[in-house]
């Protein structure tokens, strides 16, 4: 039995990821100043011990005088050295003690020394300081009169204060620590939210779109870029599936319709003729065969556009003078034109360009028969060619009925029709524009169209120039 792969949340994810990542620079950053600051502490403290000693060194120089010792301050004095961890002894010049802190505060120096120790090792396991003895002469005026032993630790040594203000130290650190991480977390908390949430709203209208109900929106605002364009992308594909949707019925519509009306017809004409109504004369079979041909003709549209998605990333280009391969185009459909009185124009420039012959002639013909066809009699219709910058333009321009507004954004779609009328004259799958853009683009160009009611309607075709 395989094991099932447990999936995390995003929300967890992130929050554990800033988690992780926040404690590991808290802690380096924390071991970092910690050790940098014992560093700068340990120097501050040697420096400090140092002075202590070239204090009493220079103290010391006063304590005799009119050929006495002062014992009193000498005592003063060697009291509050040991208190700061330096020992004190002091010699006349016969090498007689008249003072010292292991005989005199034997107590206090023996309590002061081990602790010393016990701080160090507390910090140090490996800590073994050893006691070193430096000798200084005591002069008066210039009289040599006695000397004085110092000793103390021969490495960095703290005394309580400065375990205390250590102790303090890392104390402070860890709560800065501890709070910096709280207060991470909680922050991360909130990101990860403001990310998490959209997606998941996100994903559970992605799923009511995919069982069909595309006019459900996420109608959700983020401070986060990349999360404001997740939710309008899926919003805007809820849009386009929802026409999409709406393209998809009006084809079954009009695929029904279009196959219904010839078989209607057929049948109602055989069903006449069986029943011995109507003689099958040849002016009835001739309707039947028209009507046969229609029926025939939307079948081969279907087809065709099924071929045309096999084939069409298949080009075979080559050089053409773009004016003399529109103008063989046009002369083919002059009669249709004629036939409402429209008047073909011509502004043709020189223009070369690499296009497959056979699927480019599809562009032209589709528009210049939608052209012709919602043109009213008397129209004019101008077909011009001409450079413009790194393209070549065709502008196909008419002056007929024209396309509303609303219904510009949809020219192009697959089984869309402007004219709803379903008549023999006007009739159609719909799929003309959709296949000649899918041929320019591929070509490496593009459709424009400008149009205005009752005004006329003009398509630019733009390819790269030479």
């Amino acid at each position: 039995m395989k094991n099932k792969k447990k999936y995390i949340s995003l929300n967890s994810q992130i929050l554990i990821a800033f988690s992780i990542i926040v404690i590991l620079i808290t802690l380096i950053i924390s071991i970092f100043i910690n050790s940098s600051f014992k560093n700068v502490f340990s120097k501050y403290v040697d420096d400090n011990n140092k002075a202590e000693v070239n204090h009493l060194v220079f103290d010391l120089q006063n304590v005799y005088n009119d050929n006495k010792w002062d014992v009193e301050n000498i005592k003063l004095l060697g009291e509050d050295a040991i208190r700061k961890g330096i020992a004190l002894e002091v010699y006349d010049t016969d090498g007689r003690l008249i003072w010292s802190v292991f005989e005199d505060e034997k107590l206090l120096s023996n309590q002061t020394l081990n602790t010393i120790k016990k701080n160090m090792k507390s910090i140090n396991q490996n800590w073994n300081g050893k006691l070193k003895e430096y000798k200084f002469d005591i002069y008066e005026n210039e009289k040599l009169v006695g000397y004085e032993r110092i000793i103390h630790y021969d490495s960095i040594y703290y005394m309580e204060d400065d375990i205390e203000f250590l102790n303090m130290m890392n104390k402070f650190m860890l709560f800065i620590s501890v709070v910096s991480i709280i207060s991470v977390i909680i922050i991360s908390a909130i990101i990860s939210k403001s990310i998490s949430n959209p997606i998941k709203n996100v994903s559970q209208i992605a799923k009511v779109i995919g069982g069909g109900n595309y006019k459900n929106k996420l109608n959700y605002k983020s401070n986060i870029k990349e999360v404001n364009e997740l939710t309008r992308s899926i919003d805007m594909l809820a849009d386009e599936l929802n026409k999409q949707e709406l393209l998809r019925k009006q084809l079954t519509t009009d695929i029904a319709h279009e196959l219904r009306t010839p078989v209607t017809n057929i049948q109602g004409h055989l069903d006449a003729i069986i029943d011995g109504i109507w003689e099958p004369t040849p002016q009835r079979l001739i309707s039947i065969r028209e009507e046969v041909q229609r029926l025939g003709n939307l079948i081969g549209s279907l087809k065709n556009l099924s071929t045309f998605d096999s084939e069409i990333s298949k080009l075979h280009k080559t050089k053409t003078n773009l004016s003399d391969f529109i103008k063989n185009i046009t002369y083919t459909y002059e009669s249709k034109a004629l036939e409402k009185d429209i008047k073909i124009q011509y502004d043709l420039e020189e223009a070369f360009g690499y296009v497959d012959k056979e699927k480019f002639s599809q562009v032209i013909v589709n528009i210049l028969v939608n052209a012709i066809k919602y043109t009213n009699y008397g129209g004019d219709i101008c077909i011009k060619v001409y450079n413009c910058g790194d393209s070549i333009n065709i502008s196909i321009k008419d002056n007929g009925i024209g396309i509303p507004k609303k219904e510009l954004n949809y020219i192009f779609e697959r089984f869309y029709r402007v004219d709803k009328s379903r008549s023999k004259d006007t009739g159609g799958i719909g799929v003309g524009l959709a296949i000649a853009k899918a041929i320019v683009i591929e070509h490496g160009g593009d459709i424009l169209v400008y149009s205005e009611l009752e005004k006329g309607t003009e398509f630019i075709i733009k390819l790269p120039s030479i």
